[in-house]
């Protein structure tokens, strides 16, 4: 009976798996080992490894439940739970940033910087002192949170073959950056954000509120994520949306402006998420199209078949 029921179990998963969920399901396990074994030198050990766990246990429910509906909530979810899934282990593996080295790697950075860029990378003294471009500035980069989701979704429910592409090569990139961010931890100019931007109308406080939930605990700096993000969905939305893709390029081109303005990110982090953006798109589109994925497809495509 046990055999029968394993059986049945695998015959499910291999059914309803995308390739995206290998990428999850791997890294979840992955961080919930690294918690255990490293339980006492790191920090929030316990909620990340429930956190881990439960990514783990949603995702390989939805996938051995996954019925291919396109426009049920449970395809969705399973389709969406990947990028959400890595808002976790972002917050992880910042804060796990001192796994391999006690140090971050700052003092390096701001000297490559400074080699690179001498006094360019400093806007003057005009961020902080200009209300209207200060909020318009972090609404660019609050506008991340938008761009990472919007036009995926919009591509989703046009069942555009790209929708899962793109979900996938964003999950990779992602993924990679948390690597990186654990093994080259680095702060940026983070911490001069509240020194600047002393005041606020809707866009500050609320990118204040995030980086609070977030724990506000550096390590995370290069490559920066929002560029990458950024340059990766206008790419996909270039093709997708030919014709209307110039909202997709102006929130992208505002959100690589934001990140150095805003005192988030130097320009190197800036210049490496430019180059992770992508690299990314052309390895994860490679990687996915060399991949067989026939568990995205509608259930009535395959009836067709």
């Amino acid at each position: 009976m046990a055999v029968e029921y394993k059986k049945q179990i695998t015959a499910r998963f291999k059914n309803g798996v995308f390739p995206v969920d290998f990428l999850v399901l791997i890294f979840s396990a992955l961080m919930t080992v690294v918690s255990l074994l490293f339980f006492n030198t790191l920090s929030r050990p316990f909620l990340f490894t429930v956190a881990d766990i439960t990514i783990f246990l949603v995702l390989f429910y939805l996938i051995v439940h996954e019925k291919r509906i396109t426009d049920s909530a449970s395809y969705w979810l399973h389709s969406w739970l990947p990028v959400i899934s890595v808002a976790v282990f972002y917050t992880q593996a910042t804060a796990y940033d001192h796994l391999i080295f006690k140090e971050t790697f700052e003092p390096l950075l701001l000297q490559w910087e400074s080699n690179l860029f001498g006094n360019f990378n400093r806007l003057a003294d005009f961020p902080g002192n200009n209300l209207l471009v200060d909020e318009l500035m972090h609404f660019f980069y609050f506008s991340y949170y938008l761009i990472l989701f919007i036009p995926g979704m919009i591509m989703l429910s046009r069942r555009s073959p790209r929708a899962h592409e793109m979900i996938f090569s964003l999950t990779l990139m992602m993924v990679a950056h948390c690597i990186f961010f654990i093994l080259f931890p680095g702060n940026g100019p983070v911490e001069n954000h509240p020194i600047i931007f002393t005041r606020g109308l809707i866009f500050i406080p609320l990118m204040n509120i995030i980086y609070e939930i977030g724990g506000n605990q550096g390590g995370g700096a290069i490559p920066s994520t929002h560029v990458a993000v950024a340059v990766m969905v206008f790419l996909y939305s270039f093709f997708e949306f030919k014709r209307v893709h110039w909202p997709v390029l102006i929130t992208a081109a505002g959100i690589v402006f934001a990140t150095v303005y805003c005192s988030y990110h130097y320009i190197i982090d800036t210049l490496a998420g430019l180059f992770t953006g992508i690299m990314f798109y052309f390895i994860g589109k490679r990687v996915y199209l060399n991949w067989d994925h026939p568990a995205e497809l509608a259930a009535e495509s395959l009836s067709r078949q």
